[in-house]
């Protein structure tokens, strides 16, 4: 019975409703061998992975560009902004007091002296886009541009005399402040360089200065108050313009920084049509990020 059992079923694939282990290879040696030599393999790629990826994080520890290696970097920053207020110093070359001239805002004439004329603006925003260049682990450059945006707060003006095309009290006797809509918009053009210090745990102080230009553009609209009347004051210009920062970045990740900084911009005596101000500041606290390259 045995002998006839296994003639009938020689391959072991059916009988008593089986799956067939022979089929499956159980009970062949070379295929035994098959599944060790693919184990085997397996295990050995695995290592080998395992020791790639160690060998790619050790490189990546050696050779990320941390901020005391020479190369590129792109910085970005966003933060607010204060200005100082824009405030007439010539008219068409000549000094205040002037006599019976049309005030700044247009749209409307003055009978009598002004003395003193000047725009406030509400605090904004600003944001730079900065590439740049590290020499040594001290010294760095970057071309860094972007924008700065103010809304105008107020136009004031002092003098005696008379408006005409304004409602309210056409009568000016001293200082008057009327709110104003506008705004004022500057892009920085600058090429600063840049002086740390680094110290343990990541943390690396920094100072610098820049100069180049500012374009500005700035608009005033509708007055409120005392004074009403619809400005139409829309002129821009491209200044000199100087900047100087402090500040304190850390090390997040190699290759990435992040920073605190203080940023003030002067623009020498911007001139818009003949309408020349005085020395104007704007002063703007940031947060900033850098990619090294």
């Amino acid at each position: 019975m045995k002998e006839y059992s296994a003639q009938k079923n020689p391959k072991g694939s059916r009988g008593s409703g089986g799956m067939g282990l022979g089929k499956l290879g159980f009970r062949n040696p070379n295929f035994q061998i098959r599944i060790s030599e693919s184990a085997f393999s397996l295990v050995l790629l695995l290592l080998l992975a395992f020791d790639l990826h160690a060998q790619r994080l050790d490189i990546t520890d050696v050779n990320s560009k941390s901020p005391n290696e020479p190369g590129f970097d792109l910085r970005l920053a966003l933060g607010g902004t204060v200005n100082t207020d824009m405030t007439v110093s010539t008219r068409d070359g000549r000094s205040y007091p002037q006599q019976s001239i049309n005030p700044l805002v247009g749209n409307c004439n003055f009978t009598g002296t002004v003395s003193y004329e000047s725009v406030a603006f509400n605090p904004g925003f600003r944001f730079d886009f900065a590439p740049g260049y590290r020499l040594n682990e001290w010294i760095g450059f970057e071309v860094e541009t972007g924008c700065i945006y103010n809304t105008v707060d107020s136009y004031t003006i002092s003098g005696n005399g008379t408006f005409s095309g304004t409602g309210g009290n056409p009568t000016l006797n001293g200082t008057n402040t009327a709110d104003a809509q506008g705004y004022l918009l500057q892009v920085p053009l600058m090429v600063n360089v840049e002086f740390s210090y680094p110290l343990e745990g990541g943390w690396r102080p920094f100072i610098g200065a820049g100069g180049g230009g500012m374009f500005q553009k700035m608009t005033i609209g509708t007055l409120t108050g005392d004074i009403q009347v619809q400005g139409d004051f829309n002129q821009s210009n491209f200044m000199g313009a100087w900047e100087a920062f402090a500040g304190f970045g850390y090390q997040v990740a190699p290759g990435f920084d992040v920073s605190l900084a203080y940023r003030l911009n002067g623009v020498l005596a911007p001139d818009f049509a003949g309408y020349t101000m005085q020395n104007f500041f704007t002063q703007a606290a940031e947060f900033g990020m850098k990619w090294r390259f």
